[in-house]
Parts: structure tokens; sequence; C-alpha cells
């Protein structure tokens, strides 16, 4: 799996821009939970891209899960990318779900491995490609890629670490299930204070993953491919409200499974529905030059 290539080797033919990518938190002055810490700590010394598994286990691709019988070599760039990716996932990751709170992008960015082009727009295929062939191809993080008929666009991946990711980092997988318990009984109790009911891990990922697409949505109303955008806006517009809001609808119950959706309920999706419909009825109305 690893390539014989020597560090002097590839001083002689350095073909990426940082042939040292390193992890740097976005915020110096914030200190992170102790676990957070230990598990930053870990991903960090053990050094993720030596671990044995990476000659071993089976690889499965990204996209459609089928079983890769050819092998991906680990070059000295990737495997100095692939630690330092290891160790952003081990500092972003929350506790009870784990989901990684960073998107791609800012996983570049804060390992130092984005690239511009003569225009100045961002690459990120360095880390594409190092989450894609290998991280989730080996089974550590899994990546939810999804589709929103309503803006036309994909939403930013939805990364969730694996027990195969705490075994590449060093990290005991024991010890952060005891610290997933007792964060997910704090917040239960915070619930029960505000006299809701306390939830599973389940129904706390399911929140995690609505919360996401729901900010992935408005940042794109806000941000991103604006003209494509107002033209699907103005393609509900045209539609009458029932067509409009069943057209959302269906947009929606792609997101989630059977299981899901029995846990959001029909009130809940109502409202999803009605606050999606209103924010594209605003986007049809504001003028061209506008964003």
């Amino acid at each position: 799996m690893f390539s014989q290539a020597t560090p002097q080797m590839f001083s002689l033919r350095c073909y990426v821009k940082n042939p040292h990518p390193c992890y740097r938190p976005p915020k110096d002055n914030v200190k992170p939970p102790r676990i957070i810490h230990a598990m930053r700590k870990a991903a960090r010394e053990n050094v993720p891209s030596r671990h044995l598994l990476w000659r071993t286990a089976p690889r499965y691709h990204a996209i459609t899960h089928q079983l890769l019988r050819n092998e991906r070599a680990i070059n000295l760039h990737r495997a100095r990318a692939i630690d330092s990716i290891m160790e952003c996932l081990a500092a972003h990751v929350n506790i009870v779900t784990g989901k990684v709170y960073m998107s791609l992008a800012q996983i570049s960015d804060a390992c130092g491995m984005t690239t511009y082009n003569a225009a100045g727009k961002p690459c990120y295929s360095r880390v594409s490609r190092a989450i894609n062939e290998h991280i989730e191809a080996i089974g550590a993080v899994l990546c939810d890629r999804i589709w929103d008929d309503t803006t036309a666009s994909y939403i930013p991946n939805i990364i969730w670490v694996t027990q195969l990711f705490f075994v590449l980092i060093g990290y005991e997988y024991g010890k952060y299930l005891s610290a997933q318990r007792q964060q997910l009984s704090w917040e239960n109790q915070k619930l029960k204070g505000k006299g809701e009911e306390p939830i599973t891990l389940n129904e706390a990922r399911r929140r995690a993953k609505a919360a996401h697409i729901h900010h992935a949505f408005e940042y794109r109303i806000k941000k991103l491919a604006w003209s494509r955008q107002r033209r699907q806006a103005r393609k509900l517009e045209a539609m009458n409200k029932q067509e409009a809001r069943q057209y959302i609808l269906s947009s929606l119950v792609k997101f989630y499974s059977k299981q899901e959706l029995i846990a959001i309920g029909y009130v809940e999706l109502n409202r999803m529905i009605t606050k999606r419909y209103h924010s594209m009825c605003k986007l049809a109305m504001l003028s061209p030059n506008t964003g």
C-alpha cells in the first residue's frame, strides 16, 4: 500500500504546493474539552497513516460502496495529508453524535491544503481525494452526500466518524463511549429543565443532520449559486402553492430514511416545508442584481 519513495526523492520532485500540511485550529484562543484535546493529541502523535489497517482492511468506493479490488498506494504526500486531516477531524467531532463540524473547504483551509487557480478560485481536491480514496474508503468516516432539488445543488457533505476512526488515531474507543454517554446525559438534563423529553443517540444524530441540512439550505440561499437558485425559486413561484409545497416535500423526503421521517412527524415536516416555501418566495422576488 505504501510507496517506497523516500523524503529525499520527494524533495527533488515536489508536485504539491504544501508538502508538509499541518492542522492549525481556526481559533487558537478556544480551549477544547479534555477528551477532544486527548483525541487530537492521539491523532497527532500516533501517525494514523502508518497503521497496519491501511494494508489489510478492505476498501469501498465512496459513492457506489462497491468493493475496490485495486490497491491505492499511499505516497508520502498523501500520507501527510491523511495525518493532518485525521487530527482536524478529531478536533471538530461532536462527542454525542459523532458528526464532524467542519466542511471540506474548512478542513482544507485549516490543514493548509487549499490551492487557487489564476482567477483566484479555491480548489480542495487534495483533501477530497484523501478522504474519498482513503479515509472514507477504509471506513474511518461516513459521508452523507445529499442532492437538494429545491436549490438544485448538493449540500456540503455530512461527515460522521466511525469506530475505525478511533482505531486509526490510537484513542481508546471505550473512553469515547463513556464520554458520549456522559455528554448525552448532561444534554438530557438541560432538556428536562426546559420541560422537554430526553432524547436518544439516534434522535441526537437525526437532529444534527436536520440542522446541517437547514443551515446548508439557508447559506446557499444567501451566498451560493445565486442565479441558479433564483431560477429555481422562480420555477416554484410559477407553480400554485399546493404544487410548490408538494415539490419541496418530495425534495425533503430524499434526505431522510423512513425511520427518520417517522421521528420527525407531520407537524415538524410541515413546518420545514412552510419555511422553505417562504424562503424561496422571498428569493424569487429579489432583483437579479441582489446578492
